[in-house]
């Protein structure tokens, strides 16, 4: 993967959403919420299934020594004015990674609002202008239809598809110069 500035994950904000650094203490939350099969289907086989009891504990542990060295950008998703009912969902960067830079999850009840849309543009707006990745290597289990136009709206071009962990994946390649006419146009 290519090179990138390091630098401390920031709180990120959008019209109606606040996006802050993953906490311990959003792990209740995150066992509430994440352990749906409609929100896990489409998610890589890494994750265990079912969802162990200590899954969120254990993943937000795993994730805050990578986020404290600047390795990855790991954000709780949470409403504008609403931050006191908890995260409904994450967004998570790995700009090292040579498979998969950004990967997310949304809880059901927020599904078709448009919330994953602000998410992935303030995402997409840190790595290309803060941290300066060129490039954002994006997967996507082929059924899942609304993630994969997700990532068209935002300017993401399919590179291909392949079986990928029992899940077919397509890869597509958004770079930092298709983004920026997306977006400017």
């Amino acid at each position: 993967m290519g090179q990138y500035r390091k630098v401390p994950i920031p709180i990120l904000e959008t019209a109606r959403l606040v996006l802050r650094p993953y906490r311990i203490e959003d792990a209740p939350r995150v066992q509430e919420l994440f352990p749906n099969p409609n929100v896990v289907r489409y998610l890589a086989s890494i994750i265990p299934w079912p969802y162990p009891a200590d899954g969120a504990d254990a993943y937000i542990a795993s994730i805050l020594p990578k986020i404290e060295a600047q390795e990855e950008y790991h954000w709780a998703i949470l409403r504008r004015g609403h931050e006191d009912e908890g995260l409904i969902g994450a967004i998570g960067l790995t700009p090292a990674s040579d498979t998969d830079n950004r990967g997310f999850w949304l809880a059901e009840p927020y599904w078709g609002k448009g919330y994953m849309s602000e998410a992935t543009t303030a995402v997409n707006k840190f790595a290309f202008d803060v941290l300066g990745m060129e490039f954002l290597l994006l997967n996507n289990a082929e059924p899942n239809l609304a993630s994969h136009r997700l990532k068209e709206v935002v300017g993401a071009e399919i590179i291909g598809v392949e079986d990928q962990d029992f899940v077919t994946g397509r890869f597509p390649k958004l770079t930092a110069e298709a983004w920026r006419k997306h977006r400017s146009g």
